[in-house]
């Protein structure tokens, strides 16, 4: 059998041999559920007859227990293909999910998460470049499930150069992408586990830096007393010791379980979260431990999870079997276990002992299990667009600018975007993208931005190739203005505008260089005003190291001196083709030198209805 010739192929056969899978599992698991009812009612039969026939020795009774514990195999058999059954299906729900990102089906996959509470309304370009909602670049990366992995995600997608490690990163993804069963894996374990909060996590995390709640006392008293009743009761069963003697140990039992009890419940709840979801990390664990790779940053990242009895996965393993034992509390039997055998006291000093052994470590594992999963659904994007660039990183001494070869939208489907030459900089000039409505300016702008974004998270580009330097993005294009707030959409616009300014580092001052996206400068207020504002903004920026694009309506805008010196004029146009209902307007979306010679407005206008009302057979009176 060939191998699938692309990422789709390749996601879309998977999903099918799971399906294939998944419904073997199905069988087999039918066929084990008649066999399990068959062996209950057998196992019976030797003790019913038994109790049922006095003819019949009591002996033939003990028969039913080997069949009983076939019957305790098969059950657990069960189980285990259960599980297998699970993460079949997640398997196959994620292929899918593959196949649609590819699509850009955005319909068939889950809705995307919110932007974080720093984001949206208050960043300076996640609303503009689509980076959060439906259609975004948040969903067509890889998923992520755990808390820690979201949180690192965020901040690469919100401060995305802000890492010095932008080489490694993107070393790391390469090696991941090549990899995908591990990514897959990760990806099934992590939908498995139960939805943990961020508020759960770090109120994990704070158990886990608490000194010990049990007493070195308290602790010798729950291995004494129990010990003490069983040596009296079975001393008073056999006349060795005085009647009821037992009934001393027990009753001061009592008290420890009641003057602990409280405060070692909360203790579990506490270490609990609330959910069962944290405590069960260890099998995503233990699935990093396992393949350390050899990217430097993945291997350091696996290293700080420890090896061996101290590595994160054993010790959150044993947590997770403490923590089942805590939750005997709620059983009916706790009564007797807590005062008998002093089971909270127990489970709390070995809680103690967990946290005094592993607390330390494991916000460090949470943070390396973060940077790992953000990694993986990096690379998840990687392997699905193996066609895209890995952008190149030029050090902070070069001449700041980005220089893309065929760059295109990546939200778009791969048969519907364009791909253009873009180039910004150096510092001191500016691209001014002029164009007719509807032509691509603000497609070419997202497109600019969202590579630099993805230039940060270590991921490939949409385009054949790209360079660029280091730099601090700013945008201004989906202005809105607040009722709330008072502000009209003029001065949202001034003050976005503004931002930009603040950021653009002065010349010589070390600072990274600023790119800047501006779609429609100052549409706000008149056209002369405009005209005029505008190009004070574009002179500032071009008095400091800012590079960047502005696209504009406005055809002399340009007619400036110091703007005419220092723009480099590019622009799309439309044709107008004439059919059978009359004049179309067609859009190629191709990226040309030099100014706009087109406008559509008027026609765009009439294809709505909104013709002259002077012009005969006009229905307007």
């Amino acid at each position: 059998m060939t191998a699938p010739s692309t990422p789709r192929a390749a996601r879309v056969a998977r999903r099918e041999e799971l399906d294939r899978e998944g419904a073997a599992l199905d069988a087999e698991a039918a066929r084990l559920g008649v066999v399990r009812f068959v062996t209950f009612f057998v196992a019976l039969a030797p003790w019913v007859v038994a109790e049922l026939w006095a003819s019949v020795p009591d002996a033939v009774g003990f028969a039913s227990l080997p069949l009983l514990a076939l019957f305790a195999l098969l059950v657990s058999r069960h189980r285990s293909l259960r599980a297998r059954r699970a993460r079949v299906q997640v398997g196959e729900e994620l292929a899918g999910r593959a196949v649609a990102r590819i699509d850009r089906d955005w319909a068939a996959l889950p809705e995307p998460g919110e932007a974080p509470e720093r984001g949206a309304g208050s960043h300076p370009w996640a609303v503009d470049l689509d980076l959060y909602g439906r259609a975004s670049l948040r969903q067509l990366l890889g998923p992520v499930h755990t808390p820690m992995g979201a949180v690192t995600l965020d901040g690469w997608l919100l401060d995305p150069m802000a890492s010095e490690g932008l080489g490694a990163r993107q070393e790391a993804v390469r090696e991941l992408a090549l990899d995908p069963g591990l990514c897959e894996a990760v990806a099934i374990e992590g939908a498995l586990l139960d939805p943990v909060d961020p508020g759960a996590l770090d109120g994990f995390l704070a158990w886990c830096a608490q000194p010990p709640i049990v007493s070195a006392r308290a602790g010798l008293a729950a291995w004494i007393l129990p010990a003490l009743t069983l040596l009296l009761a079975v001393g008073d069963g056999f006349d060795l010791a005085p009647a009821w003697s037992w009934v001393v140990p027990l009753a001061a039992s009592a008290v420890v379980a009641f003057r602990w009890g409280h405060r070692l419940h909360l203790d579990f709840a506490r270490a609990s979260s609330g959910v069962p979801g944290l405590r069960r990390y260890h099998r995503l664990f233990a699935l990093w431990e396992a393949a350390p790779g050899e990217a430097a940053l993945r291997r350091r990242l696996v290293q700080a999870l420890g090896e061996g009895d101290g590595a994160a996965s054993a010790a959150l393993g044993r947590l997770e079997r403490l923590l089942d034992m805590a939750d005997a509390r709620f059983s009916s039997l706790h009564p007797a276990l807590a005062i008998g055998l002093l089971w909270d006291v127990h489970v709390g000093r070995a809680l103690d002992r967990w946290r005094a052994a592993h607390g330390a470590r494991v916000a460090g594992w949470m943070e390396s299990m973060g940077t790992l999963e953000a990694l993986a659904s990096v690379a998840t994007l990687a392997a699905e667009h193996p066609d895209w660039a890995m952008p190149e990183v030029e050090s902070p001494h070069h001449p700041p600018h980005f220089t893309a070869t065929g760059l295109g939208h990546p939200l778009l489907p791969a048969g519907v975007a364009v791909h253009n030459d873009v180039a910004l900089g150096p510092p001191g000039t500016a691209l001014l993208i002029t164009g007719s409505n509807m032509s691509g300016k603000s497609t070419l702008l997202r497109s600019i931005g969202l590579a630099v974004v993805m230039t940060g998270l270590g991921a490939p580009v949409c385009a054949g190739a790209l360079r660029l330097t280091r730099c601090r993005l700013y945008t201004s294009m989906r202005v809105q203005d607040s009722l709330e707030a008072g502000v009209s959409f003029f001065m949202a616009e001034l003050r976005r505008l503004a931002a930009i300014l603040d950021a653009a580092p002065p010349t010589g001052s070390g600072d990274e260089p600023l790119l800047y996206l501006v779609d429609e400068i100052l549409q706000g207020t008149n056209s002369e005003e405009r005209r005029v504002a505008g190009r004070r903004f574009v002179r500032h920026l071009l008095r400091r190291r800012a590079i960047g694009a502005v696209t504009t309506h406005d055809l002399g805008f340009h007619e400036h001196p110091e703007v005419a010196a220092a723009s480099r004029l590019v622009h799309f146009r439309e044709s107008v083709a004439t059919g059978g209902e009359g004049p179309g307007l067609t859009f190629d979306y191709r990226l040309r030198p030099g100014l706009a010679t087109t406008r559509n407005a008027l026609r765009l206008a009439e294809q709505v209805g909104l013709t002259d009302p002077d012009a005969a057979g006009d229905p307007v009176s």
